[in-house]
């Protein structure tokens, strides 16, 4: 697959939810979104894999192609997930991040997408809280943790902008709850609620 994996104008039209969430009959305000959401520096776990390891394409799930040459997976291996990338059209692949979630330790922390919007910025996330970035092709990754669901990461207008839809909570009996949508112009170590969300 090459190019982006959505559009920021279709993903925010797809995204648009309700801001009243029903709760046993009654009408409650739905829970207010933090304004700015930090991102912390993901360092590597004692006994993952090291970023620069070779890594099999057996092991590599969903793949995006920036280019013909460049690219990027999600790698599953011992127990965790990484980003692994290519510069070679996908004839070899290595682990280009710390682990990004660990299996049976960090629910909260699972990544499931992996999406790139040039040769440098690259992000995962989906089926949990966070979103996980880099911008200078995987040197640096920086995790943000919201109160809800990630439900997309998506590149935004300018070349550094990304765009985190995250589900306010919703509940398996009331109507969907606000989904919010936060910006970030600097590789995601912070995140800025967009007006109107």
């Amino acid at each position: 697959m090459r190019g982006r994996t959505m559009t920021a104008v279709g993903a925010a039209a797809a995204l648009a939810a309700t801001v009243v969430v029903a709760v046993n009959g009654a009408t409650a305000a739905a829970p207010k979104p933090a304004k700015t959401v930090t991102g912390r520096l993901i360092t590597r776990t004692l006994h993952t894999l090291k970023p620069g390891t070779k890594v099999s394409a057996a092991k590599l799930r969903q793949r995006v192609f920036v280019n013909g040459s460049v690219g990027w997976a999600l790698a599953i291996g011992d127990q965790a997930q990484y980003a692994a990338t290519t510069t070679d059209g996908g004839t070899t692949w290595t682990i280009a991040s710390p682990a990004l979630h660990l299996n049976a330790l960090q629910a909260p922390l699972v990544v499931t997408e992996l999406g790139a919007s040039n040769p440098k910025v690259v992000y995962a996330f989906g089926d949990g809280q966070v979103a996980d970035v880099s911008s200078d092709g995987g040197e640096h990754w920086y995790r943000t943790l919201w109160e809800g669901t990630v439900i997309a990461v998506v590149p935004g207008f300018g070349s550094h902008q990304l765009l985190a839809f995250v589900d306010g909570g919703a509940s398996a009996s009331g109507p969907s709850a606000p989904t919010w949508q936060y910006s970030s112009t600097n590789g995601g170590k912070t995140w800025k609620l967009t007006p109107g969300s």
